[in-house]
């Protein structure tokens, strides 16, 4: 483990030359050079030890909590129990500082969403819970019930839940399956009939299948869903420009997850942002929304997999329906990825001149997803977020402000027809439905646009000053733990209190 290597410096206009894009079945990413740091590196250097005893080592880490490394951030890194490992002899820094930066789990990554390829999505739907055990059958000579776990509309995958009921040497084999009811010529190369350890294996598989089979699928004309990387442009407000969903990514932790929006691991949260000018000429990044689908899943999991209950008597000792499938895997952000999003909202519009940031009220969001739980959505975008935000800046003496921007007014919005595939739309406040019907969601939506008027929007907003952009380009921002007070804050400090005093 403990090998001192070469390290590198790559500059940010480095990053705009090196390698940029990845790209996968007909996604393309742009790695951003913006990125957060690490608190328990910097702080091991800025701490003076050179040399120890990996038991010293382990003191000086546990130490660092009291200066904003975060057990979290420790906790992750693994250096402990590899330092428990270790023989008695000293180590150099060097060494230790090496471990740490090969491939660090905690690290974030952003990058930019740039195609607008049409890719095929599979989305696995959870099947309700079954009230009693299907007819028995038999494989292999062992009695088992074969329950349908999980399925997906697009493609017709279906993942299979089999528990053999006689218990064996080893209690009850569980295992799950994958089968392709309709359109199993397209996948007829690679094969379907196979044995998997968890539910997410299966799935995974199944993913595997449809994305090398992408190519094919769309030029022979195979009827399934497909939905746009840019479809989410339906739900930005209008009137801002340079309209961008911003991934924040942990490459470098040891599991994977794959959410139901992009098509690339380990998504800690995205910001679908715009950029928009005031009356007065103050140029701001706006965050549309802030999401993070990982942590959602995982909190609701959680929730869930403490309410669960035998299905019955007779078949609750057969299969626990949620043996540990509920559970996503777990990640360091869990209760710090809205920290971690604003962190690098914050050093992206720093590093890109902007005048400030600012955020959509709770409202908007309710009135742009109906179907969602809008006091949920107005907690979060008008008490949570503000309250992170000033948290945040308030290291630099920073307070919360307001913008107004130009945009259309929301007196009218689009309604699908009962029992139809056509849209109109319909005034707000009377319910009076318009007399022109649409088959193109989009196309009802640039209608409604047309008959919406100019108006002002007045929505929260930090301003950055120039020392304060000026210090967070230079120092940039760590990961995980606290910020601090920065030297501009101290210098405002010092200001109000020689003016108070004078």
């Amino acid at each position: 483990m403990w090998r001192a290597e070469p390290g590198y410096h790559l500059s940010e206009e480095g990053w705009a030359t090196v390698n940029t894009m990845k790209k996968r079945t007909g996604e393309e990413y742009e790695l951003s050079p913006i990125h957060l740091w690490s608190p328990l590196q910097r702080q091991l250097v800025a701490n003076g030890q050179t040399k120890g005893t990996p038991q010293q080592w382990i003191g000086t880490i546990r130490n660092l909590q009291k200066k904003g490394v975060t057990a979290v951030e420790i906790e992750w890194s693994n250096v402990i129990p590899e330092l428990e490992k270790c023989p008695a002899h000293p180590l150099l820094i060097d060494e230790l500082l090496a471990f740490l930066k090969r491939d660090p789990p905690c690290e974030l990554v952003l990058q930019r969403h740039v195609t607008d390829d049409y890719l095929p999505l599979v989305r696995y739907e959870k099947q309700p819970r079954p009230t009693e055990l299907p007819p028995l059958v038999v494989r292999r000579g062992r009695r088992e019930a074969r329950l349908l776990h999980y399925a997906d509309r697009s493609f017709g995958l279906c993942i299979w839940l089999h528990v053999e009921v006689d218990p064996g040497l080893f209690g009850r084999n569980r295992y799950w399956s994958l089968s392709v009811p309709r359109g199993r010529k397209k996948l007829a190369s690679h094969p379907v009939e196979r044995c998997f350890a968890s539910a997410q294996e299966a799935m995974a598989y199944g993913r595997a299948l449809v994305e090398r089979m992408a190519q094919r699928l769309a030029t022979e004309g195979f009827v399934g869903q497909t939905r746009s990387l840019n479809h989410f442009t339906r739900y930005v407000l209008p009137g801002g420009e340079n309209y961008t969903e911003w991934l924040i990514t942990a490459p470098h932790l040891p599991v994977q997850y794959f959410g139901p929006h992009f098509d690339i691991p380990n998504i800690v949260a995205h910001v679908r942002s715009t950029e928009r000018t005031t009356p007065v000429a103050a140029r701001l990044l706006v965050l549309e929304e802030i999401q993070s689908d990982w942590n959602q899943e995982l909190r609701a999991a959680i929730q869930e997999a403490r309410k669960i209950r035998p299905i019955d008597d007779a078949a609750g000792d057969v299969f626990d329906w949620d043996d540990d499938l509920l559970l996503p895997p777990f990640n360091p952000y869990l209760d710090h990825w809205l920290e971690a999003a604003l962190r690098m909202m914050l050093l992206l519009a720093a590093s890109r001149g902007f005048s400030g940031i600012a955020w959509l009220p709770g409202g908007l969001h309710a009135e742009r997803f109906p179907w969602a739980n809008a006091d949920g959505l107005k907690a979060f975008y008008d008490r949570i977020v503000p309250a992170a935000v000033a948290k945040l800046v308030k290291s630099w003496g920073a307070q919360l402000d307001e913008a107004q921007f130009p945009t259309l007014s929301r007196q009218f919005e689009v309604q699908r027809l009962a029992g139809t595939k056509k849209w109109k739309v319909v005034h707000r406040e009377s319910g009076r439905v318009g007399d022109e019907e649409f088959f193109d969601q989009d196309a009802a939506e640039a209608f409604r646009r047309s008959k919406e008027v100019l108006v002002l929007e007045k929505i929260n907003a930090v301003y950055l000053s120039d020392a304060m952009r000026d210090d967070i380009r230079q120092h940039g921002l760590p990961y995980l733990g606290a910020v601090g007070l920065r030297q501009v804050a101290s210098h405002v400090q010092q200001q109000a209190n020689t003016h108070c005093a004078s």
